[in-house]
Formats: structure tokens, C-alpha cells, sequence
């Protein structure tokens, strides 16, 4: 029984030693190894999240919408089931039209919520936080109006056919994308560092598991 499990626990060592190196592979170039890595990944991550939707989401409206001491629970839940269920048309070819007014309500909420988090969980606390500071108030809630703006695509349509956006958007976009340039630069050397990082300590903790199984 000890060898069997000494065998699964190798067994296992070994594949997730593999799968990291194919994931690292992809520093040298793109590959089937690291696609497939990448493909086990996608498929587990996609199996994971349907048995918690199932768990924590579908299960339990089922069981309130059956439990007759909650009184009409199941009417609440009427619209979002009737537009879960017309998304699913865009699943079956030529009814995929169907699907669009749910994806219209995802979009035009996920908008409006990211709009009041864009105001009022980034620029407003900013301005407050720096109050204080003077000048560096003002910067930075000029860098994060900036930063705002390069997403404005609205614009008036010209004669010929093109959108001409405002006169602003060109002065106002570019130090809006300036900044989110460095911003992204950062991002990357962060996830640089924290990967080479990651790779350090995952080959340790495979040689500490390696050399404890064959000298243990």
C-alpha cells in the first residue's frame, strides 16, 4: 500500500513538473507542449467553475424555488432564468439573434457599473485621499481624467463618411495613453519579476520533493 502510494505520489510529482516546463517552454516560443499545458489548464479552470456554478448557484435556487416555507421565492428568480435561458439560444445556429437582448443587458450593466467604479472607486477617492497634498492632488486626478478620456469614442459623422472626433480627444487621449503605456510597463516588469520568482520556487519545491522521496 506504501509503494502504491509512493507511486501516485511520484506519478504526480512528475506531471506537474512536466506541465511546468511546458508552460515555461512558451519563454523560447509557441509550441504544442505549451498548448497543450495551456489546453489542460482551459479545460480543468472551465470544469472547476461549472461544478461551483452548479453548487452554489443552480442548486440552491432549485432548492428555494421548491421550498415551500419561503413563500414565492421562484418569482424572483423568473427574469434572470428567462434570460439565462434566451442566452443559451446563441448557442444554436441561425437563433443566435436571441441571445442578443440578454447580452445587451450584460453590457449595458457591466457599462453603467464600470462607469460609477471608474468615478467613484478611482477618481473621487484619489481627489480626497490627496487632498492634502496640493499640487500632486490635481496631477493625479488630471493623469486618471486623462487616462478616462482615451476610452471616449464618441464623435460627429463628417460628409464623407468618417467620425471626427473632438478636438480635445487628440491632446487629451495621447497623455491618456502615454500614461497608461507606463502604467502597463510596470504591470509587465511586476509579472516579469513575480514569474521568475514563481519559477525559482517551483523548481526548489521539486528538487525538495524529488530528493526527499528518493533519499527518504
Amino acid at each position: 500500500m506504501e509503494a502504491l502510494d509512493n507511486i501516485g505520489e511520484i506519478s504526480g510529482l512528475l506531471i506537474g513538473f512536466l506541465l511546468t516546463l511546458f508552460i515555461y517552454s512558451f519563454v523560447v516560443k509557441d509550441n504544442p507542449m505549451y498548448r497543450l499545458a495551456v489546453h489542460i489548464l482551459v479545460g480543468v479552470s472551465a470544469g472547476f467553475a461549472a461544478v461551483v456554478v452548479a453548487r452554489q448557484v443552480l442548486i440552491p435556487i432549485a432548492e428555494s424555488a421548491l421550498s415551500p416555507e419561503d413563500g414565492f421565492p421562484i418569482l424572483l428568480w423568473i427574469v434572470p432564468i428567462i434570460l439565462g435561458l434566451i442566452l443559451l439560444a446563441k448557442l444554436v445556429p441561425g437563433y443566435e439573434w436571441l441571445g442578443n437582448s440578454s447580452m445587451a443587458i450584460l453590457i449595458t450593466i457591466g457599462s453603467a457599473v464600470g462607469l460609477v467604479g471608474a468615478i467613484v472607486g478611482t477618481l473621487l477617492p484619489q481627489v480626497i485621499a490627496r487632498y492634502d497634498s496640493g499640487l500632486l492632488t490635481f496631477v493625479v486626478a488630471g493623469l486618471t481624467i486623462c487616462v478616462l478620456a482615451y476610452f471616449h469614442f464618441t464623435g460627429r459623422l463628417t460628409s464623407t463618411g468618417q467620425v471626427k472626433l473632438p478636438v480635445w480627444h487628440k491632446y487629451v487621449g495621447l497623455a491618456g495613453r502615454f500614461v497608461i503605456t507606463i502604467a502597463l510597463a510596470g504591470v509587465f516588469a511586476g509579472l516579469f519579476s513575480t514569474t521568475l520568482v514563481l519559477l525559482s520556487e517551483r523548481l526548489g519545491f521539486y528538487l525538495d520533493s524529488f530528493t526527499a522521496l528518493f533519499t527518504g
